[in-house]
């Protein structure tokens, strides 16, 4: 069930309202939600909601028992009965395909013809995000920062709440589970941001992620030798604009979906493209991941409290398990790859140049730092969106031929880059005034502005259904 669609604004409709019905009897409304998120997850394969359930009950179980075991070395075993069987199940549905070819290309190398068994399965939609949740849930109860949750029901309830379940944010349980146990409430003005947010998201996606995808992007990467070199450097500022409004749009429509119940997730990017290094950009996009393997890895690995080799190590392994995260191909793994080292070359210089956090760059810097920092990003995001490697090549290939017509990028994809990048690089201020003045507006307005803006998609909207980038991941 697409959020960009019909289906899904009716499916929440009936869920806003039988949940505000059932406000004063707990129980109920967690049943309600917690079959709700169970239709929604199984509109794209009903079996796989199994999993899920599996691993709501073996990770509440597990949690439930941690606190009960006193011998550290019997504890770690009891946490690793979660991390393996999470681990487990991804590595065995995302990973298992791209390890078998793998390992059959390297003994074909060495000229052994050996033939490793394939998994013929669909991958479950938003396996990588709410594994990482139920993971974070027991890793927390094992580190004592959470009390085990007493109801197997909230727990289930909270991995399989479905505004981000598909696609994000990650939600750890200690931000999720109090408010589900908690009375819900909701003022005018939570209403009202709710609205705006899933109007701005369905707007990124509709209006921007798919016009580019569909009559820009897609045509490029399928075929990059139809197009010259500046047309496929104008489809990468395309692309690098498409993922975030379609990523992004999908974030704000899940808040705001979930806001109308009075329930606050937390954000996932914060204008990512005005970063001025590598790490300022992974510390503003998709940042409930950067911050997840930041304190389930990095931190663990030792951080920066180590020497500096091992730190810069630890840099590295962290943006690596970022690449992999996103997909099961060697161009994710050299995607992770180039950005570790970007980060461990940008601390190495970093360091010795030493700045602090308090030094102010002069303007001129400032824009250089974003220029450049934006730039390394579109072009690795050739590796992100390439089908493999030697894709990848064909596009460098293409890219370094210098060829400099633009007679393949109409005026309509220069208008809609030109005001989406306007107002992503436009001060925050802009656009956090603009979404106060709507929710200041009577709830009337507020309704006429969101079917106003509903009548345009739907008028725009392409009349092929384009699902959301990281429902593959």
């Amino acid at each position: 069930m697409l959020f960009h669609s019909i289906d899904y604004i009716l499916f929440l409709t009936l869920v806003v309202i039988g949940f505000w019905s059932l406000v004063r009897h707990g129980k109920a409304r967690i049943i309600w939600l917690f079959l709700a998120s169970c239709r929604f997850y199984m509109v794209w394969h009903p079996a796989y909601v199994g999993l899920i359930l599996a691993s709501s009950v073996i990770d509440w179980l597990v949690g439930r028992n941690l606190p009960k075991v006193q011998n550290p070395k019997k504890k770690k075993a009891v946490l690793s009965i979660s991390i393996l069987w999470n681990l487990g199940v991804l590595g065995i549905f995302k990973y298992f395909n791209f390890f078998s070819q793998s390992v059959e290309a390297a003994l074909g190398f060495l000229g052994l013809q050996v033939s490793m068994p394939f998994l013929n399965v669909l991958l479950p939609v938003g396996i990588s995000f709410y594994t990482f949740q139920t993971m974070s849930y027991t890793i927390d109860v094992y580190r004592g920062k959470i009390q085990p949750e007493p109801s197997l029901l909230n727990y289930a309830t909270y991995l399989l709440f479905f505004p981000p379940l598909v696609a994000g944010p990650i939600v750890r349980a200690a931000d999720l589970l109090p408010q589900l146990r908690g009375k819900p409430g909701l003022s005018p003005a939570m209403a009202g941001e709710g609205v705006f947010l899933i109007m701005r998201g369905l707007l990124k996606k509709v209006i921007v992620a798919d016009y580019l995808g569909l009559n820009l992007v897609n045509r490029a990467f399928d075929n990059p030798a139809a197009f010259t070199s500046l047309e496929l450097l104008v489809a990468l500022y395309a692309y690098t604009m498409q993922i975030y409004c379609d990523f992004s749009g999908y974030t704000d429509v899940a808040r705001g979906s979930a806001m109308l119940m009075g329930i606050k997730l937390p954000e996932n990017f914060k204008r990512p493209y005005k970063a001025t290094s590598p790490a300022a950009f992974w510390r503003n996009w998709h940042m409930t991941l950067s911050s997840w393997l930041r304190d389930y890895v990095y931190f663990p690995l030792g951080g920066s409290r180590c020497s500096p080799a091992r730190t810069y190590f630890n840099l590295w392994m962290t943006l690596f398990l970022i690449g992999i995260w996103h997909g099961a191909g060697w161009n994710f793994v050299v995607y992770g790859t180039i950005h570790g080292l970007a980060m461990v070359i940008h601390r190495y210089f970093y360091k010795r140049s030493g700045r602090t956090k308090t030094t102010v760059d002069p303007k001129w810097m400032v824009v250089l730092k974003i220029f450049g920092t934006f730039h390394f990003v579109v072009l690795s995001r050739i590796l992100f969106r390439s089908d493999s490697l030697s894709s990848a090549w064909t596009m460098v290939t293409q890219l370094a031929k210098g060829t400099t017509s633009l007679a393949q990028i109409s005026t309509g994809l220069w208008v809609l880059l030109g005001v989406t990048y306007l107002i992503h690089w436009l001060p925050v201020s802009w656009t956090e005034n603009l979404k106060a003045l709507y929710i200041r507006m009577p709830a009337v307005i507020q309704g006429l502005i969101f079917v106003a803006a509903a009548a345009v998609m739907v008028k725009l909207a392409s009349t092929q259904v384009v699902p959301y980038i990281y429902f593959q991941f």
